[in-house]
């Protein structure tokens, strides 16, 4: 499949699975590889935990492709690029997380911002970002910013103008997510060519209206001709069925959701 399509370890979480379970499971249904949610880089990127993943990619064929930081809420109370006092241990997590990637060979960091709720500091924002770059820029690796309703990056073009006035718009760009685009009520198909270039990964999942629904590709939308645009737009990167919300609601084993989002796009139209 083009472009190549990753199983996300947190679709597994609410099932208990491990390393090793994850990467048999993404084998079994035919995915490119995995992405690797992360809180804090000391805890989900330390040594014996990379040393894990590492064995368990080599025995499956499931290569550790992207990493994705997501600094919610309830872990950065105070925010996450907005918070005015924490901007060294948000730097020191993405600087941590960013050398591990370049480390396995990537160029791309997700950083999902979720603490910068409606109503954040702007000018803070601006300020986190600018030293997100400085930070990444010598590394050689380059952040994709989701956005998500109901945050202060509601939308794509909000991480789009946070880089610009940052100055990053070399190393900042977007993360798009379809489901919280579906649910915000825009088309992700003229998103991308609104977007052009600055779409530097993708997250699948499908919405009922709801931000967190994170329903398989296809439960209410056809998400195939977003893939096929992708495809066409030049775009090199990969991308990962998000479905944590529909998992941890019940709605089926990570696995399941997972090869149900692969019958979706691999379907004759």
């Amino acid at each position: 499949m083009t472009p190549p399509l990753l199983d996300a370890d947190w679709n597994h979480w609410p099932d208990g699975l491990g390393p090793d379970e994850t990467a048999a499971a993404a084998a079994r249904v035919g995915c490119d590889g995995l992405e690797l949610g992360v809180y804090d880089s000391a805890v989900e990127l330390s040594p014996d935990r990379l040393t894990q993943w590492q064995r368990a990619a080599q025995r499956h064929g499931q290569p550790v492709r992207r990493l994705l930081l997501s600094l919610p809420a309830e872990r950065w109370p105070a925010g996450a690029l907005s918070n005015s006092r924490g901007a060294g241990a948000l730097l020191d997590q993405a600087t941590a997380a960013a050398q591990v990637a370049a480390d396995l060979g990537h160029d791309i960091v997700g950083l999902w911002p979720g603490a910068d709720l409606v109503g954040a500091d702007w000018m803070l924002m601006v300020q986190a970002c600018a030293g997100l770059a400085e930070v990444v820029r010598p590394i050689g690796v380059r952040l994709a910013l989701e956005a998500k309703p109901d945050t202060r990056l509601a939308a794509p073009a909000d991480v789009v103008r946070l880089a610009e006035e940052a100055g990053a718009s070399d190393v900042v760009g977007v993360l798009l997510d379809t489901a919280h685009e579906l649910a915000a009520g825009r088309d992700p198909v003229g998103l991308l060519a609104e977007l052009g270039g600055r779409v530097l990964h993708v997250h699948l999942g499908d919405s009922g209206g709801g931000a967190d629904d994170d329903l398989p590709p296809g439960r209410t939308h056809d998400l195939r001709p977003f893939v096929a645009a992708l495809a066409c737009s030049g775009y090199s990167g990969c991308m990962t069925p998000d479905l944590y919300g529909w998992v941890e609601s019940g709605g089926a084993t990570g696995t399941d959701a997972v090869s149900e989002t692969l019958r979706h796009l691999q379907a004759t139209a």
